[in-house]
């Protein structure tokens, strides 16, 4: 095994020694043989594969290893998801806190407090509109989480650049500068003219005239024009036994001497690299070589890379990005990366020194436990679960098998003399009365039922779901531990891509910050200004009937202690219906401005029928303080006393209507009266 100390893992060199980091390669992936097949195993129990399995999910000696089957041949072989239903919930819940969850930035120095909200602000617009690629590459990272037990995501730059057809048209040209116009129609300055269309749109001398030609002729032409399409931040779920690779040794990923990061391409994207980022045309024509021949000339000791080598039967090229921490001939430390195959002797694709300005490998890591502190030493919650679905399997197995033999047991008759058919309805004929008769089928088992129950309420309990027999407060500490880890591992995440954007991003952005109405400009800020992200989830929130006791106990709570009347029960209520109706807090909450509003019209509304002589009724849920106050507004106005003395049938429903109110109000009271014990002491009031 290499060695960390190794010159070639210390000390950066103009040319990489290609042969070195190939075995390094290899090496590395064979130290991890053992973790790597343990994962697949994990692979295998999540998705129910096993040697011998059928499509009709029944156990054949023909497709038996050793020719034989338990407990006979055609006895079930039942799929049991056990693991996969869990880490399905599991991964639900995580997504679904991180999709609910609120990104707040931090400042480290205390003079940055006043962008600390705009940052916020723009980091979930980053992460809600541009990143397309966020959630979705969230999703599979927390799949590998609890499948694999480890979480990698790879945080880069991208920009990518397309060519267009940009029409050039004469009238256009007229209309801005004539004079320019008057001399491509005349051909007086056709020298000048092709040189500056040349330097202009990066084209040959050829080309330039023909397109003057063309503008004379058509009243216009084309010119291919680089555009850059792509140019953000991105985000992408690497599977830890496939795409990226530590020593197995690593403790820290971040200071790992190295790491491999596995992509497999197609020959276009690695003839398009030659352009685009300057990989070596001999390297890449030597990769797809190799690739169009399916072998290589490179023996390869190592059984587990032979294994490899042969599975790879699609048309994509395994490329290898070696990061490397190395010191330069200062003593300086950077990160370099060089790229190669590894099968390709002697050459790669590019070495260069790594220059995102954070100075960490690209990539964060998150392991479902910490148990030890090497980083391959996490277990899987399909390594855990592994154990419990068996043994579900081997009782829905048994259950089936004593079904099938119960409908129908095996049939004992005299030797030599097997019946033709058997079957309800058939005859039968006998010598002798009991000749043929069914053998005794195994007696129901009702303590199956119990251990099913048992061994997925265990399961539950371990893992820390809401199921039935798990007590609520400890799966909830389990859940938020969970949601913790993932928000932990985003924090990272963000803190790479913002400072991505710092370094790579436009000069401005502009966006839209929530509840304002015209946009912003976003200034990138210092390339050392720094900020600490993190995310804000409860897992009680998830928990619609725990979401109202808290409630009610705040509310209770405020009734009695707020004093000052500093609770917001506008703001409680609408957290509230946002937490039990995600999203409809929104549709079904007025705001304070147009509830009044809407309670003014409809008090008028009100007093027209009751003038009308339609007599009202009054609601039990209603703002009475507000409306009963509108009523008396109206009803001290001389004219309407005057009519009111007048007609005493009209008095009569203001009297009927005006005791409704007041026994609404009061029944109110009474119930705060229930709570405090005494009647409320309004201001100006003394106690006596």
């Amino acid at each position: 095994m290499q060695s960390a100390s190794d010159p070639e893992l210390l000390f950066v060199s103009k040319e990489p020694d290609v042969g070195y980091l190939q075995e390094t390669y290899r090496r590395t992936k064979s130290d991890l043989g053992e973790w790597i097949d343990r994962r697949q195993r994990d692979y295998d129990t999540r998705n129910c594969l096993w040697s011998g399995k059928s499509d009709d999910f029944k156990k054949h000696t023909n497709l038996s290893e050793t020719g034989e089957v338990f407990p006979f041949d055609g006895a079930s072989d039942q799929e049991v998801r056990l693991v996969d239903e869990t880490i399905n919930c599991m991964v639900s819940m995580s997504l679904n806190a991180v999709r609910r969850a609120h990104i707040v930035a931090t400042p480290v120095e205390s003079d940055d407090m006043e962008r600390a909200n705009v940052i916020s602000s723009f980091i979930r617009w980053l992460v809600n509109s541009r990143m397309e690629e966020f959630y979705d590459q969230v999703e599979l990272g927390l799949n590998h989480l609890y499948e694999k037990g480890m979480m990698v995501h790879y945080v880069y730059w991208e920009s990518q650049d397309l060519k267009q057809q940009q029409s050039i048209k004469l009238e256009e040209i007229a209309q801005a500068m004539p004079q320019i116009a008057q001399v491509i129609q005349d051909g007086s300055m056709d020298n000048e003219l092709s040189s500056a269309l040349k330097e202009q749109f990066n084209v040959s001398k050829t080309k330039a005239r023909a397109m003057l030609r063309e503008m004379r002729k058509d009243g216009e032409t084309t010119v291919p024009v680089t555009r850059r399409v792509i140019n953000q931040p991105r985000i992408k779920a690497l599977a830890p036994d496939e795409d990226v690779f530590w020593p197995s040794y690593t403790i820290d990923p971040q200071e790992a001497p190295y790491c491999f990061h596995v992509i497999n391409m197609t020959p276009e994207q690695l003839r398009a690299k030659i352009n685009t980022e300057g990989w070596d045309e001999e390297f890449v024509d030597s990769a797809i070589e190799l690739s169009q021949r399916g072998e290589s000339d490179t023996p390869i000791n190592n059984l587990r890379l032979q294994e490899e080598v042969l599975r790879d039967d699609d048309d994509t090229i395994r490329i290898v990005y070696c990061y490397q921490r190395l010191l330069d001939e200062d003593g300086i430390p950077g990160i370099y990366c060089t790229i190669l195959h590894d099968r390709v002797p002697e050459m790669y694709a590019k070495h260069q020194l790594l220059d995102y300005s954070h100075g960490k490998y690209p990539f964060v890591v998150s392991t479902y436990e910490k148990t030890s502190k090497r980083l391959y030493h996490s277990r899987s919650v399909s390594e855990l679960g592994e154990g419990p679905q068996n043994i579900l399997k081997i009782e829905e197995d048994a259950s089936i098998d004593r079904q099938s033999l119960a409908t129908m047991p095996p049939l004992e008759h005299p030797l030599g003399r097997a019946p033709t058919k058997w079957g309800p309805g058939v005859r039968i004929p006998y010598r002798t009365p009991g000749e043929y008769r069914f053998a005794d089928t195994p007696r129901y088992d009702g303590g199956s039922m119990e251990v099913r129950r048992y061994v997925k309420e265990q399961l539950d309990r371990y893992i820390g779901r809401n199921a039935p027999g798990v007590d609520r407060v400890e799966a909830q500490m389990k859940q938020q531990r969970n949601i913790d880890k993932v928000f932990q591992h985003l924090k990272y995440v963000i803190d790479q891509v913002y400072t991505l954007y710092q370094q790579y991003g436009p000069d401005t952005e502009y966006f839209r910050v929530t509840g304002m109405q015209d946009a912003q400009k976003f200034s990138k800020g210092r390339p050392g200004e720094r900020f600490d992200f993190y995310m804000q989830f409860d897992a009680a929130t998830q928990d619609p009937e725990q979401m109202l006791e808290r409630v009610k106990t705040v509310a209770e709570l405020g009734g009695m202690l707020d004093k000052n009347g500093t609770l917001d029960t506008e703001k409680l209520l609408q957290l509230t219906v946002g937490q039990i109706l995600p999203g409809a807090s929104e549709k079904i909450l007025l705001p304070k401005e147009t509830a009044t509003q809407k309670a003014m019209e409809e008090e008028r509304q009100t007093i027209a029928e009751l003038v009308a002589g339609v007599p009202p009724n009054v609601r039990e849920n209603d703002a009475h303080e507000m409306k009963l106050q509108v009523f008396q507004q109206w009803l001290q106005q001389p004219d309407i006393q005057q009519k009111a003395q007048q007609d005493p049938a009209m008095q009569e429903r203001i009297q009927t209507y005006m005791q409704q109110r007041q026994m609404q109000i009061q029944q109110k009271q009474n119930a705060q009266i229930g709570r405090l014990g005494a009647a409320p002491t309004q201001f100006g009031q003394t106690g006596g």
